[in-house]
């Protein structure tokens, strides 16, 4: 579990410092820092397997393109020995240094300087830019779910060959741990009617998925759905890969993507009992309902405790952070201005415009 982590001189944040828990959500308006986070931190975890002096490719972490060089160091950043940027992070029992330095010959890399190469969290990504409908997906990945989620019906087809077995905490309502099963019975709890068959040709490299419901008893391409399934096909197989494989924490944006509030809010929920039964989990998202499913589940689950929200927001040319806790009862501890606030302000505006229709008669 990753426990803590400091970001220095890396694109708007010249000094950030982040405590983490078991479910950890961040919120908050657009461009106020939160995809900047997550990107740090994957960062350093694709540096941390690398020796000194090795080069990072930032227009690639983990499908992420970041850009140039130049360009993510905090222009008014603060002094910092052995780099220009540097990422630490705190595991439960290991922890890492690891700083980046500009180098003139290698204008789109960063070389590395670090004080330990063990972090032993896996981390399970998936990007906001999620594949969506195809005819058939790519076959690989060495077992661990691609930053764009497309080779997630792969994972499911190796998972079932290979026999793993969901833990019982996070099954759906079945007694049975095939994997295929329970991302199935996940999609229908959180869907609704939704059944799969997947096949994978090993000679073409890919994998075709078929689905259907009561509406249709035949197996029908995904481009001949939604977008909805198709993305959180991904989400659900990443989290229950998670709870399949040891240190991993699931780190995934935008999981709301192209879904009804009520689906939303059904994800939420599934996403905290994954944290429960050990998973970290690290969202990023702008949907109050996936805050209000996981404060719903924390509070059933008496796990409250593990659970936070990190809201991002804009002050005075800085960006500030505010730690929002869960209590029992599934209340948060506060409700920032600018804090999922905007219904209500649209309900005040429609208010008044009905009586100023009503003085008018």
């Amino acid at each position: 579990m990753i426990k803590s982590f400091q970001i220095k001189n890396y694109k708007c944040f010249p000094e950030l410092s982040i405590a983490l828990k078991k479910m950890n959500i961040l919120a908050g308006a657009n461009a106020a820092g939160k995809s900047s986070v997550l990107q740090a931190l994957l960062l350093a975890y694709a540096a941390a397997p690398l020796n000194i002096g090795s080069l990072v490719n930032i227009s690639d972490i983990l499908g992420i393109q970041v850009g140039n060089p130049r360009e993510v160091i905090a222009q008014n950043g603060i002094p910092i020995s052995n780099g220009d940027m540097g990422i630490d992070v705190i595991e439960d029992e290991n922890s890492v240094s690891i700083r980046y330095k500009l180098k003139p010959e290698y204008p789109l890399n960063l070389a590395i300087w670090k004080n330990s190469e063990k972090l032993t969290s896996r981390i399970c990504y998936l990007n906001a830019e999620r594949k969506g409908p195809r005819v058939s997906y790519p076959a690989g990945g060495n077992l661990n779910i691609l930053p764009d989620g497309s080779n997630a019906a792969y994972l499911v087809d190796r998972a079932d060959l290979m026999n793993w077995q969901v833990p019982l905490g996070a099954r759906a309502n079945s007694s049975v741990g095939k994997f295929s099963t329970q991302v199935e019975e996940w999609m229908n709890i959180i869907l609704g009617d939704v059944q799969f068959s997947i096949t994978t040709d090993l000679a073409k490299v890919s994998t075709d998925i078929r689905y259907r419901n009561s509406l249709v008893d035949y197996g029908v391409l995904p481009t001949m759905t939604g977008f909805g399934i198709s993305y959180i096909f991904s989400v659900v197989t990443a989290a229950l890969w998670c709870t399949v494989n040891e240190s991993a924490v699931l780190v995934v944006e935008n999981p709301e993507a192209h879904l009804h509030p009520a689906a939303q809010s059904r994800i939420g929920k599934f996403l905290q009992i994954i944290s429960a039964v050990g998973v970290q989990v690290i969202i990023e998202t702008h949907s109050e309902h996936i805050i209000d499913g996981s404060r719903l589940q924390a509070a059933y689950l008496k796990k409250t405790e593990d659970m936070q929200v990190l809201f991002f927001q804009t002050e005075d040319k800085h960006i500030e952070i505010k730690k929002i806790n869960v209590n029992q009862n599934g209340e948060l501890s506060e409700w920032p201005k600018g804090f999922f606030d905007q219904k209500s302000q649209d309900l005040r505006d429609l208010l008044s415009i009905r009586r100023m229709n009503a003085d008018r008669k």
